[in-house]
């Protein structure tokens, strides 16, 4: 498990937290800043956006959609052959 904690000190304290979304990848969950794109987040994460498709409480999301804070966004990975 990965977690991002990104705080601010001022005066020695904690002035704020940035809001983070979860992702979810077979057994391995990232948070990650809210506010950007699933592909922005994917690229961060080193995962290729065109491996996985993306899941929303049941909705497939493409890979502009932005995550919201507290939101949990499920992968489930492409598998192709012949």
């Amino acid at each position: 498990m990965n977690i991002f904690i990104d705080c601010t000190a001022r005066n020695g304290k904690i002035a704020s937290m940035k809001k983070t979304s979860t992702i979810i990848l077979r057994d391995k969950k990232y948070d990650v800043k809210a506010g950007s794109t699933i592909r922005a987040a994917l690229l961060k994460l080193e995962i290729l956006p065109e491996s996985v498709i993306c899941i929303r409480d049941g909705e497939l999301l493409t890979e502009d959609n932005m995550l919201k804070e507290g939101e949990t966004i499920k992968l489930v990975s492409v598998i192709s052959g012949g």
